[in-house]
């Protein structure tokens, strides 16, 4: 392994001013004390410019340093500290996601636990919680008139394939009046999610049910809803092996959407009519060619004035209509 393995044999007195540090060609050698900065270097270098923040994170998760801490840090890096970052490098290297390797990413501002039993919350999946928002409150406006909570006025979401939590913690977080059923088929993947409705204070307001689309829910009565979300996988089966590696390390049933993509929204907007309490909501993630075919389906189900929202890429990525009922 090339990076921090080879180290001068001669023998130094210890000193505060000699430490181990990481050279421009990869190799090791005995030279002055290294900075949190200097060894940053190191990491740009050996995962290359595409992966820049990766290898920050990954030394500020080495080195235990907030990101506020890290340009004035004065830090004295050991050697074992140095041999940990290079093997952390290595995974990043050959494909490990970086959130896979520290347990944890972001999304919507919020801290989540991830690890392989789930699939990881992407930045674009900000635009449907964003939606979500606006629409709720724009429909909903009691939940922002500071009026006293009961038990009628909750806004009721369900959010199909719930994954870590991302959603329906994240709308938790931001619509103090919500109380929110997340479900997922995956055991593994309720239990990250519980821990992180734990972390972020919610589970109160959030109930996990482990459950195959609707298969679990209960009949009599039916549950309804003001809004059902989901970000559902929705990758043609046949493109899965060309996609770039750190998505092969990531839970397959999170991302096949059967062969043509389309399989979980021709199940989930049909049962999503009975679900809906009247002018109720349905809002799903989409990819980028799927929008005409979803929206027909939609059509058909008879949901009404459908929008469809764009991304900060301009890719189509958000699409929500309204119960007829």
């Amino acid at each position: 392994m090339q990076g921090f393995g080879r180290v001068s044999t001669r023998p130094s007195r210890p000193d505060a001013s000699h430490h181990i540090v990481a050279h421009p060609s990869g190799w090791v050698s005995e030279a002055k004390v290294m900075n949190p900065v200097e060894l940053l270097n190191y990491g740009n270098k050996h995962l290359g410019e595409k992966k820049l923040s990766d290898a920050r994170v990954l030394l500020e998760y080495c080195l235990k340093l907030k990101p506020s801490e890290f340009y004035f840090s004065e830090k004295i890096i050991k050697t074992c500290k140095k041999n940990s970052y290079q093997k952390l490098l290595d995974k990043r290297k050959n494909g490990l996601p970086t959130a896979y390797i520290t347990g944890e990413t972001e999304f919507m501002g919020i801290k989540f636990y991830v690890n392989k039993n789930v699939f990881i919350p992407r930045q674009e999946t900000e635009n449907l919680v964003e939606e979500a928002l606006k629409l709720i409150r724009f429909a909903h406006p009691r939940i922002n008139s500071g009026a006293t909570t009961t038990r009628h006025s909750l806004l009721a979401i369900l959010d199909i394939g719930t994954g870590c939590g991302n959603i329906a913690i994240s709308l938790a977080k931001y619509l103090p009046n919500a109380k929110i059923v997340a479900t997922d088929i995956s055991k593994n993947t309720l239990k990250v999610a519980m821990k992180n409705a734990k972390l972020n204070n919610v589970s109160d307001r959030i109930t996990f049910l482990q459950s195959d689309l609707f298969q679990s829910f209960p009949t009599c009565p039916l549950p309804t809803y003001d809004l059902i979300i989901s970000n559902p996988p929705y990758i043609k089966n046949s493109e899965i092996k060309k996609l770039q590696k750190e998505i092969q390390h990531e839970p397959k049933i999170a991302i096949d959407g059967g062969k043509d993509g389309l399989n979980f929204y021709k199940k989930i907007v049909p049962m999503s009519r009975k679900l809906l309490k009247k002018n109720g909501f349905l809002m799903f993630e989409i990819g980028y060619h799927h929008l005409q075919k979803i929206k027909k389906i939609m059509e058909t189900e008879k949901f009404r004035n459908i929008k469809v929202v764009n991304d900060y890429s301009q890719q189509e990525r958000v699409i929500y209509g309204q119960n007829s009922n």
